[in-house]
């Protein structure tokens, strides 16, 4: 785990298939990534059942940070350990601005993202840190 990553985090937008999903949606949705690379989602199963909020919902879910390759942007990927992709690899990539965490991912069996700008079967999510 990147060490810069670990602790928790508030999601502060998310655009789900090209589209901005309500504040209602998301803002209480809180991310936990640890030492041990794993993460954990707390509140995700408030979500509503038409949109695939929530979807990496993981106690001991798992985390994969890849190396850089050249200016490409960094790549991670969730594993969740429930939910409706329980033990499915959410490919994706991020950024890592100071305090605020930018990452899109693509639903198993949809090609990984390359650019911050999500089409269908991805999720584009924004996070602020949040102290303990």
């Amino acid at each position: 785990m990147l060490k810069e990553l670990v602790g928790k985090w508030k999601v502060i937008g998310c655009q789900l298939n090209t589209q901005w999903l309500p504040y209602s949606i998301f803002q209480e949705f809180r991310y936990s990534f640890n030492q041990d690379d794993t993460f954990k989602l707390a509140w995700s199963e408030l979500s509503y059942p038409q949109f695939v909020g929530g979807f990496p919902k993981s106690k001991t879910g798992k985390v994969v940070i890849h190396e850089r390759e050249g200016n490409a942007p960094q790549k991670m990927d969730l594993i969740p350990d429930e939910g409706p992709f329980a033990g499915k690899e959410l490919q994706g990539i991020f950024e890592l601005d100071h305090d605020v965490l930018k990452a899109i991912f693509s639903f198993p069996g949809t090609v990984r993202p390359t650019v911050f700008n999500t089409s269908q079967q991805q999720v584009y999510e924004i996070w602020q840190r949040v102290s303990e």
